[in-house]
């Protein structure tokens, strides 16, 4: 890991033992903290063994007490944190928005923030009904938000600046009907109609479409059909700035009627790095997202699986540690491509299919191989399918900071 990168591990974490697994709790690169996402899990001694125990309010205390933690560790407080991204287990759902309770209290008021809620396929560990995974910055925070009121009785706001960085929450597309918020079912226009308020949240900034980095969608099962079409109303809004992407398809959205959720990372000036790997371009070329962007202190990376670029064959059969290995060598491949390292890794995030859950832990011995003993944070969840081919069990996502 590079020497400028600060793993942040609590020297007391009393939930886990922490040498067990191969990723840190936070990890911070020139102000900007990733953090793992978190489950309620901790070892109890009377069965010998990880658990997560209670109902969704008690497991979602006991993950920002571990956050505060960690941010402790590394020197931040809530104040700091700027996006958290919500992963809920369906069985959960009626609850959730009690949860709301819980984050007011330990996020406080006036502490403007983007978040995204989805409801994944599960949780990597059976008995979590939630993890959550938060970004934190230092710096003076400052709300975006276009003069819609509804965010006032929020836990969150549409967008977040702190220095060059913009984060945003995430968005569905609707519109104004006779006075009636209507979701179009046509995947495409609500896509549009998504960019649309994107659009509006990033003018609050003072930045453009051509200033994202990263784009991530979360995509419902019943739009997958229509997804593909959506490509142009990226090339409508992006012209061909291309961000990094990652499309996930998700169990469902928390707007029933919605289609993608999107959330994206912009930055504020500096020089933008487009990195294009050039055996790729035959299966790469049309796509609407480049390998990897930079800009500023940003590098962020498209989710990659386990297809081989250079012939856009999946590899690996049904092993998913030989599938990690192709993912994980073509972020390689992107960092070598744009003149950077594995050490410049932050944080990743690895989307795991259902029939990959069985086996997922033989992912930490090609981990290990990437990134030796010294690991960046980490988030793991189990989503609908790999967008592609029935036999991708895994994809991963990565962000550098340098």
């Amino acid at each position: 890991m590079s020497k400028n990168i600060i793993e942040v591990d609590p020297a007391k974490f009393p939930w886990l033992d922490l040498n067990r697994y191969t990723f840190c709790m936070g990890a911070e690169n020139s102000g900007i903290l990733y953090l793992s996402g978190q489950t309620a899990s901790e070892y109890d001694p009377k069965l010998d063994r990880v658990v997560c125990k209670g109902d969704l309010l008690d497991q979602t205390r006991v993950i920002y007490e571990k956050l505060a933690v960690v941010l402790e560790a590394g020197g931040m407080s809530f104040q700091n944190v700027v996006q958290t991204v919500d992963y809920i287990d369906a069985t959960a759902l009626p609850l959730y928005r009690e949860t709301g309770a819980i984050r007011k209290e330990y996020l406080g008021d006036n502490n403007p923030l983007g978040a995204t809620g989805i409801c994944v396929e599960r949780l990597l560990r059976p008995d979590a009904f939630i993890e959550v995974s938060m970004v934190a910055m230092r710096g003076e925070k400052k709300p975006i938000n276009p003069g819609w009121d509804r965010y006032g009785q929020l836990t969150y706001v549409p967008g977040v600046e702190v220095e060059d960085m913009v984060w945003t929450s995430g968005f569905v597309g609707s519109e104004d009907i006779n006075g009636q918020t209507n979701y179009p079912q046509d995947t495409a226009r609500q896509v549009e109609l998504t960019y649309g308020i994107i659009g509006k949240v990033l003018a609050g900034a003072g930045v453009g479409s051509e200033d994202v980095v990263k784009t991530l969608d979360y995509i419902s099962p019943q739009c997958l059909l229509q997804y593909p079409n959506t490509a142009d109303v990226r090339r409508g809004f992006f012209g061909d700035r291309f961000p990094a992407s990652t499309n996930i398809p998700v169990n469902r959205l928390l707007r029933p009627e919605g289609h993608v959720e999107i959330e994206v990372v912009a930055v504020k000036g500096g020089d933008r790095q487009e990195i294009r790997v050039p055996e790729w371009e035959q299966h790469y070329g049309g796509l609407t997202q480049n390998a990897g962007v930079k800009k500023g202190r940003i590098l962020q990376i498209s989710g990659q699986s386990s297809v081989d670029p250079t012939t856009g064959a999946t590899v690996g059969g049904y092993d998913i540690a030989a599938q990690t290995e192709q993912a994980y060598s073509n972020i390689a491949r992107i960092m070598g491509e744009g003149g950077y390292s594995m050490d410049d890794i932050v944080n990743t995030i690895e989307w795991v299919a259902p029939n990959g859950m069985m086996d997922y832990r033989k992912v930490g011995e090609v981990r290990r191989k990437y990134f030796g003993d010294r690991f960046p944070s980490a988030t793991g969840v189990s989503m609908h399918q790999i967008l592609g081919r029935p036999e991708q069990l895994i994809e991963v996502t990565a962000v550098a900071v340098i």
